[in-house]
């Protein structure tokens, strides 16, 4: 990356010195850290509530004790401003001819370089001869004006010092690390050790070429990794193309069996119903006819009894009781007969285990130290072939034979059951998405605190779904997940934890290390005040003061993946999709149970919530379904399916008095009563 020294000219003409936020030239430049130069007043303007600003460039932050005006002046901008010409200056005049007397100054031919005047013919010849200015610098106008002299100009530049206007500066404060003037020499610097400006740059020049050089060569290598990274993703994008094929192919040729399966099933479904419909309609046609009956000789019967003299009520009553025996006899078989049965194998409920995708996760983490120093790319893996196609789907009959889940041994504990109690809707007045509930917890004896990521908003509602309001979100974060914390509200947005009171009074945050995309957080299961919160594999409990006091590693390692946490008396529940599995464990991290793949039907768990008789629940999205297990991880059996409507569960929790609330992905809550054997 080395290149040829910059020339003065290119410098001048090039965008270097146009300040990047009000893209005009710069004015009382000042530098960043980052080597960024603005304008003052550009900086002044993006001062907001904190102690600093973010450069606008390489976002970097930067503090200012002192404010913007206590950044360093860029001096090297501000000569080379001085060499750039003003429009409008062909043409000048003489400045000293109004000096002298001379009404419309002549047209000047000459600058001065010491005096920075432009003169006319005869007040050069002047200049020359005066005892003052006869050593002075005169060039021709056209010269300075085209920039032949720049150069020249730029040696001569002096910059003046802020304490006295009058003197150069030219000396370096050794102790101060900042030029000083000669008068700031003799005063407050007159012990400290100086060097003149030549001598402190030509003894610093090395060191800054040095490590020019040290980051032209990183430069170079940061180039080649980013060229090795281009060639490493089109390779990917490549392979993923050639993995969509083969899965594309597989699902239209399953999609097409379970079609045709579907038109056979729903079509002898048909021929039954129609069967049976015109039973219905024959059924039909003589219960009307018997019914009109009914009603005709009823109203006559009644007519006849209320209206009818005592010799015309004898006379029909034989007639009328023959005809409304003959009705009151009449009987009919019912429509009856059993209903048609719809039995779907178990082993096409679960019909994400036709693939089998391995994402290389785990030699991915052990390059992560080998990416940071470039390894080259690995070789591009082979392009899919048709054979993949043949090896997903299995033999054409036996397609979507797929291996049933292995069923956990009978419990002889009898599971608790689900009792319906409202459902409602979390779409309130102001919201400018379809709600998307990410975090879900008790907040009180009878309400729930949701977190809404898609409208930035925390929601309180009853246990009867009525809105109770909402708690203010710090700074417009999208919050995640919720955790209600004694009188407290605890949630996270992005890789940051937040403590609000529930007016939304901010009291600390903390910024988590960002290595998951989410941060699952609960209450410590020891109670308290404290929170936990899911980081990098292992739990980090913070206090109300907003101090770390301990951290939580399960069975003595990270998880990698612990996505939804749950903590209850003592323990802690927590789905980990790294390894699919659902784990339970104590405040010191001692595994008391692992709920494998194998246990949960071969589906990622979802989210996980606990009681207060140590069951704890686990939803499984993919078979619209929540299981419940007792407190040391034996099946119960389901606790909710698809009869609940259950459908796509993303959050659930337990309130203290035995309420189970679920949130699902259309925005809806449903909320029921558990209820244990022996209520």
């Amino acid at each position: 990356m080395a290149s040829d020294a910059p020339s003065l000219s290119d410098a001048i003409a090039t965008d270097f010195l146009t300040c990047p936020i009000c893209l005009e030239q710069l004015r009382r430049p000042k530098i960043l850290p980052c080597l960024h130069t603005y304008c003052q007043g550009c900086l002044e303007g993006l001062l907001g509530d904190g102690p600093g600003l973010r450069c606008p460039e390489c976002r970097e932050d930067v503090s200012l004790p002192q404010g913007v005006t206590g950044l360093k002046t860029n001096f090297f901008v501000n000569g080379l401003l001085e060499l750039v010409r003003p429009v409008g200056e062909v043409g000048l005049t003489c400045a000293l001819c109004p000096l002298i007397g001379q009404e419309g100054g002549r047209p000047a031919v000459s600058h001065c370089l010491d005096c920075a005047d432009s003169l006319c013919q005869a007040c050069a010849a002047g200049h020359r001869c005066s005892r003052l200015t006869h050593a002075h610098r005169l060039v021709s106008l056209q010269g300075y004006l085209s920039g032949e002299y720049d150069e020249e100009i730029r040696q001569r530049q002096a910059v003046r010092c802020p304490e006295h206007p009058a003197e150069e500066l030219r000396f370096l404060c050794r102790p101060c690390a900042g030029p000083i003037c000669r008068e700031c020499r003799l005063g407050p610097h007159l012990e400290h050790p100086c060097e003149t400006l030549e001598e402190a740059a030509e003894a610093r020049r090395p060191l800054v070429a040095e490590l020019l050089a040290g980051v032209e060569e990183t430069g170079g290598r940061v180039a080649q990794g980013r060229a090795a990274l281009e060639e490493e993703l089109e390779q990917l994008q490549r392979h993923e193309a050639g993995l969509r094929d083969v899965v594309k192919r597989a699902c239209a040729d399953a999609a097409q069996r379970l079609l045709a399966q579907q038109e056979e099933v729903l079509a002898a479904l048909r021929r039954h119903v129609e069967g049976r419909e015109k039973v219905a309609g024959l059924l039909r046609t003589e219960l009307e006819l018997q019914e009109q009956l009914a009603r005709s000789t009823a109203d006559v019967a009644r007519k006849v009894l209320a209206l009818g003299r005592p010799v015309e009520i004898v006379s029909l009553e034989a007639l009328i009781t023959q005809r409304l025996s003959r009705l009151q006899g009449f009987r009919w078989e019912p429509l009856g007969g059993p209903r048609p049965r719809l039995v779907v194998r178990a082993d096409l409920q679960n019909l994400s285990s036709l693939f089998q995708l391995d994402l290389g996760e785990a030699e991915l983490e052990g390059r992560g130290e080998d990416r940071a120093q470039h390894d080259p790319p690995s070789p591009e893996p082979p392009a899919p072939s048709p054979e993949p196609l043949a090896s997903a789907l299995g033999p054409p009959a036996a397609a979507l034979e797929l291996p049933a889940p292995a069923a956990d041994p009978p419990s002889c504990r009898p599971p608790p059951t689900a009792r319906f109690s409202c459902s409602f809707s979390v779409r309130v007045p102001g919201d400018k998405h379809r709600p998307r509930i990410t975090g879900l917890c008790p907040l009180g004896p009878r309400e729930l605190l949701l977190a809404d990521e898609e409208n930035c908003s925390l929601k309180r509602f009853s246990l009867q779904g009525d809105f109770r309001g909402a708690v203010p979100v710090h700074g417009g974060a999208a919050p995640c997940s919720v955790a209600a914390v004694g009188s407290r509200v605890a949630y996270t947005a992005g890789s940051r934890l937040y403590l609000a009171e529930r007016d939304g009074a901010l009291v600390w945050q903390k910024a988590l290390r960002p290595t998951q995309a989410s941060h699952a957080i609960t209450p410590a299961a020891e109670g308290g005040d404290a929170v936990a919160v899911s980081v990098a594999g292992h739990l980090e409990v913070y206090d109300a003061r907003g101090e770390l006091v301990e951290k939580i590693f399960p069975d003595g390692h990270d998880r990698l993946a612990m996505v939804f946490v749950a903590g209850r008396r003592g323990r802690y529940v927590a789905s980990d999709w790294h390894r699919r599995s659902v784990v339970a464990f104590d405040g010191h991290g001692q595994l008391l149970a692992e709920l494998g793949e194998e246990r949960l039907e071969r589906c990622q768990p979802g989210a996980v919530c606990a009681d207060d008789r140590g069951h704890f629940y686990v939803a499984l999205r993919e078979l619209n379904k929540v299981m419940a297990f007792g407190p040391g991880g034996e099946a119960l059996g389901p606790f909710l399916t698809t009869r609940h409507g259950i459908e796509r569960a993303r959050v659930a929790t337990v309130t203290g008095d035995g309420h189970f609330a679920v949130a699902l992905s259309n925005g809806t809550v449903h909320v029921f009563h558990i209820q244990y054997p022996g209520q």
